[in-house]
C-alpha cells in the first residue's frame, strides 16, 4: 500500500535505521531506493522489520522532540495537536509559538523548526557498566521520566534533548554507584533514585526540561560476584539461625528462672499469709477462752454472792442459825466419810460403838461451829 502511494520517479536510498524516523516526520521521499522499488515493499515482505519500524514510530512519537527538528513541512493550516507546541521561524529567526489548535504559517517565509511535546516521557537508559566503591562492576538500567516546561528552552537551548538526557543520567548513575559498596547498593535503592534524579533535575532546568523521577528497573553483576553473595548470604542466614536459637535458649533459661523465683515468692507469701491467719485464728480462740473464762468466774462469783445473799438472809430468822449449824455439822460428817473412802489414813473416834459418844462429838462440832457463827455476827 505504500509502495503505490509513493511515485517511483525521484528515487534515491535510505538505511532501513532511518524508516522510523521518516514515518514518524510523515517524509516518505527517502523511503525510496534505487531502481525503481519502493524500499518499504522490502520492508512489507519483512514482518520483524516492520513491527520493529513501527515500534520505534510509537516511541518517536512519545518522546520530547516531535518529528525531525529543522526538517518539518509547512502545510499553511497548522493543526498543532493538544499538549504540543510548534516553534515557528520567520526568515531563519525565531518568531512565534503554535499553540495547540488551528495556527497559519506564511509558505516559503515561516517554517516549522522545532516541534516540542509537553507531555511526561519516559527516556529508557540501557545497561551501562558501574564501578561500587569495593571494585565491584555492575550494571544497571533504568528510565527517566522527564517533562518539558519551557519548549523555547527546550528548542534553542539544547540539541538533542534525549540523547543529552541519556548521557547526562548515565553519568549520574556511575557518580552514584562509586560512592557505594555493594550491599548498599542493593539497600539503598531508593536514596540512589532519588541522587540520580535529583542531579538530572538541576542540570535540565536552563533546558526548559524537569526531570521528575529517575528509577532504577535492574542491577546486575557477573556470575562469580552473584555466587559469592549467595554464599555470604546462607552464611549470613546460618548466622542469623544459630543467634536465634541462642537467643532463644537464653531467654527459656531466664523465663525458667524468673518463673522459678516467683514460685518461690509466691509459696513463700502463702506460707507466711498462712501463719498471719493462723496466729489470727488462736489469737481469736484464746481471746474467746480467755473471754469465756472470765464469764464463767463471773458467773460463778455471782452465783457465790447470791449464795452467800440467800445464807445471809436464811440466818436471819428465827431458827435459821440453828438450820446451817445442823447442816454444817452434816457436811463436816460427810466430808470424814469421803477422807475415809479415799485416803489411806482413816480417821474414826476413839470408841466408835460409843454412840453417845459419837453424838456428843457431833454436838461439840455444832457448838463450835454456832460460836464461830456469833463470833462473826
Amino acid at each position: 500500500d505504500f509502495g503505490q502511494a509513493i511515485p517511483a520517479q525521484g528515487l534515491r536510498s535510505c538505511p532501513i535505521s532511518s524508516w522510523p524516523i521518516a514515518l514518524a516526520a510523515g517524509d516518505m521521499q527517502p523511503l525510496l531506493s534505487q531502481g525503481g522499488r519502493p524500499a518499504l515493499a522490502l520492508a512489507c515482505r519483512q514482518p520483524g522489520l516492520l513491527a520493529a519500524s513501527r515500534l520505534a514510530t510509537l516511541a518517536a512519537r512519545r518522546c520530547i522532540v516531535v518529528g525531525r527538528d529543522g526538517r518539518n513541512r509547512n502545510t499553511i493550516v497548522l493543526m498543532v495537536p493538544q499538549a504540543e507546541e510548534w516553534m515557528i521561524e520567520r526568515f531563519g529567526k525565531f518568531n512565534r509559538i503554535a499553540r495547540p489548535g488551528l495556527n497559519f504559517a506564511i509558505p516559503f517565509v515561516e517554517s516549522i523548526t522545532y516541534k516540542r511535546s509537553l507531555k511526561e516521557t519516559t527516556i529508557p537508559i540501557h545497561p551501562q557498566t558501574a564501578i561500587t566503591k569495593d571494585n565491584v562492576h555492575v550494571k544497571l538500567d533504568g528510565a527517566v521520566y522527564c517533562k518539558t516546561e519551557d519548549p523555547y528552552k527546550a528548542s534553542y537551548g539544547i540539541d538533542s534533548p534525549e540523547y543529552m538526557i541519556t548521557i547526562l543520567a548515565q553519568s549520574a548513575m556511575r557518580k552514584m554507584v562509586g560512592n557505594l559498596e555493594l550491599d548498599e547498593l542493593f539497600l539503598e535503592r531508593e536514596r540512589l533514585n532519588a541522587g540520580i534524579a535529583t542531579a538530572l533535575d538541576e542540570a535540565t532546568q536552563p533546558w526548559g526540561i524537569r526531570a521528575l523521577r529517575y528509577e532504577i528497573a535492574d542491577i546486575s553483576v557477573e556470575a562469580t560476584i552473584r555466587e559469592a553473595m549467595e554464599r555470604q548470604s546462607n552464611a549470613e542466614r546460618l548466622r542469623r539461625a544459630e543467634v536465634l536459637e541462642s537467643e532463644g535458649y537464653r531467654q527459656r533459661m531466664i523465663n525458667e528462672s524468673e518463673g522459678d523465683k516467683q514460685s518461690a515468692i509466691n509459696k513463700a507469701a502463702g506460707e507466711a499469709e498462712a501463719m498471719r491467719l493462723k496466729a489470727q485464728s488462736q489469737a481469736e480462740a484464746v481471746r474467746l477462752m480467755a473471754e469465756a473464762e472470765a464469764d464463767r468466774t463471773r458467773l460463778q462469783a455471782a452465783a457465790t454472792a447470791d449464795g452467800l445473799r440467800a445464807v445471809a438472809q436464811v440466818t436471819s430468822e428465827p431458827g435459821g442459825k440453828d438450820a446451817m449449824v445442823q447442816r454444817l455439822a452434816e457436811n463436816y460428817v460427810q466430808e470424814l466419810a469421803d477422807m475415809a473412802k479415799h485416803s489411806k489414813v482413816m480417821i474414826v473416834p476413839d470408841k466408835p460403838n460409843d454412840i453417845s459418844a459419837v453424838m456428843a462429838t457431833a454436838y461439840g462440832v455444832m457448838d463450835a461451829a454456832r460460836s464461830k457463827v456469833d463470833g462473826i455476827e
